[in-house]
């Protein structure tokens, strides 16, 4: 059965609100096994949904709408759908009920309340267990029209009761299943040319490359009916991707850098101390954003100022004078003298130019220096990171955090 979502709010075609919607629909979808083949979005204009709706009809068997289903004026969708499809809008005595009953103590204005209980004739009612407006099934004359309210958390829940729907009706036999290998250390551009040979082979599964922030993501997709069978092909291609690109492969699906290293630590029983300048204490909020992170977290310490460096992490003066703040001898100081503010058993030292200014003909915007020290080994590394500020500083961080996990 081929697909199309279509978004409707005018705050969503402005950009004022970002559409999560048909992305989340999109994913469930694709566990059912059902394609999509576009998305749309459309303003609060009943004459464009109209014609956005016809369109879509024409083209494929299911169409699936969020928005407009509010009581405003400005909610038209289940009138467009109603003209679309030459059903008569009716007021459902039990939906009207139903808001009365769930919102008693706010009085809700009976126009509104009439608004969002008006059907058309022979469409089902999904009901709104987590807000006002219902949603809809409408089956006609070969093509389904399922329609969502606009408010995320309202369609997720219903969108449980779709996918019931959906699944009884059996119209997706092969069913897709993804996973996601996280590269960091290479673009898109060298990844894509290290596996070109598989990727030119690729038909099922397919490999997509994503870009991802300060990373690169190769999603695996395979679509076939057993699971056995889906689970099998995915990994003889990870297989074949990871003897390509080995160690620049750090995890997969869910895992984040920091969530490797956080259970690293744990394992292993060891503690953390950071020191950080240039990425002003990112790497320690993305680290202690894990429930449970003072099991490995000691201490952090942003020290900004060449003073703060000095005293705060004994960094000599003269050093810094000599090599300069951003250096790999100032970075491994910083790393040491984290360890020991922290009595910890690893160190972080980060010191960086994050730019715009700030840069000279030697050391330029996006030069960072990020040093370890553990009790048997002590690594530097020097990156040159693009971007403006934030990347910088996302990069940077991402790049401590690839160091500490190879080393632990």
């Amino acid at each position: 059965m081929e697909t199309e979502i279509i978004s409707i709010g005018t705050e969503l075609l402005l950009g004022d609100v970002i559409d999560t919607n048909a992305a989340y629909i999109a994913r469930k979808l694709s566990f059912l096994g059902i394609d999509l083949f576009r998305k749309t979005v459309v303003g609060d204009n009943k004459e464009r949904v109209s014609r956005i709706l016809r369109g879509a009809l024409d083209r494929v068997d299911l169409v699936i709408t969020t928005g407009g289903l509010g009581p405003t004026e400005d909610d038209l969708t289940k009138e467009a759908i109603s003209e679309v499809m030459e059903e008569e809008l009716i007021v459902d005595e039990e939906v009207v009920k139903n808001i009365q009953r769930r919102f008693s103590s706010k009085n809700l204005p009976e126009k509104a309340i009439i608004k969002q209980a008006l059907i058309p004739s022979s469409a089902k009612i999904i009901i709104n267990e987590a807000g006002s407006a219902p949603g809809i099934i409408l089956e006609k004359k070969g093509k389904i029209i399922i329609s969502l309210p606009g408010v995320p958390r309202e369609m997720e829940k219903m969108m449980e009761k779709v996918i019931s729907y959906l699944s009884v009706k059996k119209i997706g036999k092969e069913c897709i299943q993804s996973r996601i290998l996280k590269i960091w250390g290479m673009g898109e551009s060298q990844v894509e040319e290290k596996i070109a040979d598989i990727l030119k082979k690729q038909s099922n599964p397919t490999i997509a490359p994503l870009v991802g922030k300060g990373e690169v993501h190769l999603r695996i997709t395979a679509k076939f009916e057993n699971k056995k069978v889906r689970e099998k092909k995915i990994k003889e291609l990870e297989d074949k991707i990871r003897e390509q690109l080995g160690d620049y492969i750090y995890g997969v699906d869910e895992e984040t850098l920091e969530s490797l290293v956080a259970s690293s630590l744990k394992k292993r029983g060891l503690k953390l101390g950071v020191a950080e300048s240039c990425t002003g204490g990112l790497f320690s909020h993305r680290l202690t954003n894990i429930s449970g992170s003072s099991n490995y977290y000691n201490c952090g310490i942003v020290s900004y100022s060449n003073q703060a460096k000095s005293e705060l992490l004994n960094v000599p003066p003269s050093l810094i004078q000599e090599k300069g703040a951003v250096s790999p001898e100032v970075a491994e100081k910083m790393a040491e003298g984290a360890k020991k503010a922290a009595k910890a058993d690893i160190g972080v030292g980060i010191t960086g130019i994050a730019g715009p200014t700030g840069a000279t003909p030697e050391k330029p915007v996006g030069l960072v220096y990020i040093a370890i020290s553990a009790q048997d080994k002590k690594i530097c590394r020097k990156f040159i990171f693009s971007g403006n500020r934030e990347n910088v500083k996302w990069k940077a961080s991402q790049a401590a955090l690839y160091l500490l996990n190879k080393s632990i």
